[in-house]
């Protein structure tokens, strides 16, 4: 028996983690440390302390070394189900089942899909969802580069300094991103972009040869070696789901802002699973209350 079970291993989860086992709860976090989107998210360079950047996995490892310092437990393990019995949340992954008195879900979210032919087909084959997990395969190569906004532009500036051509396909009329991205884009040697895109399919011959889309009324094809999609995210909210914790229209979980609960008493949530703006300082600032809120809940 735990006082709060954690679930999800990203900033949100690992923050939450630290104030409640400093708050002398005894705190369970599951899930996968590296699976993360801040851990594969690249260099960090909003994140205040780091005026020359962090690497969002160093940033998680150091979040779990302090979360671990005052005690809480961290198991690479992902919970499968959720209940609630008797005043107690049990939570089953797949080789075992805890309890606590209160929940925190931080589940995070996971990159959208263009659903395509060939997506799934080259999955891993070519087709990538994390520049900075797979990038360094594709070394001295054509790829492109599927998506809009600050994942997208990331994504092109990290893989510009890797590979021979990057081609942006935006799937918007104009890429929407911060400043600091657009200016160094704009100086980018090796980059084509193509604005107003609608992917069709991924071609391949048991990896991935080239993409096909529509633009300005004309299908056209182009010959690469990689396929990254940064489409944006989606929220896992199974569990919440399972609970029947109140979504938002937009599918997110719904939380008073101020004390992260949920429509479910003694359950919490912070993160990108509710929302909002998705950045790790907001994660961070959020995951505070959701501990807060959560020992007095207990108290």
């Amino acid at each position: 028996m735990y006082d709060v079970i954690i679930i999800g291993a990203g900033p949100a989860g690992l923050t939450a983690g630290m104030y409640c086992a400093r708050g002398g709860k005894k705190t369970l976090i599951l899930g996968n440390l590296y699976g993360s989107q801040q851990s594969m998210g690249g260099l960090y360079e909003n994140y205040p302390g780091f005026p020359d950047g962090i690497q969002g996995i160093e940033l998680s490892e150091r979040m779990r070394d302090q979360a671990v310092k005052y005690g809480a437990e961290l198991h690479e393990e992902l919970a499968a189900k959720v209940v609630y019995l008797s005043g107690v949340f049990r939570v089953k992954t797949d080789g075992w089942e805890y309890q606590s008195r209160a929940l925190i879900l931080a589940t995070g979210a996971s990159h959208r899909k263009l659903f395509i032919p060939g997506e799934e087909e080259y999955a891993t084959k070519g087709v990538s969802y994390c520049a900075y997990c797979d990038g360094a395969l594709f070394r001295s190569k054509t790829v492109a580069v599927v998506g809009y906004g600050n994942g997208a532009a990331r994504a092109v500036l990290y893989l510009a300094g890797l590979c021979q051509k990057v081609h942006l396909l935006n799937v918007r009329e104009e890429l929407v991103a911060e400043a600091v991205y657009l200016d160094r884009i704009g100086s980018l040697t090796n980059l084509a972009v193509v604005e107003g895109v609608e992917p069709i399919r991924i071609l391949g011959d048991g990896f991935v040869t080239g993409v096909e889309f529509k633009a300005r009324g004309r299908v056209r094809t182009l010959d690469v070696d990689g396929v990254f999609v940064e489409m944006g995210v989606s929220p896992n909210v199974e569990l919440a789901a399972d609970l029947g914790v109140e979504l938002t229209k937009g599918g997110f979980i719904k939380v008073n802002r101020l004390t992260q609960e949920t429509s479910v008493p003694g359950v919490f949530a912070a993160g990108d699973v509710t929302g909002g703006r998705m950045q790790v300082t907001t994660a961070v600032g959020a995951a505070t209350s959701a501990a807060i809120s959560a020992m007095r809940y207990i108290q």
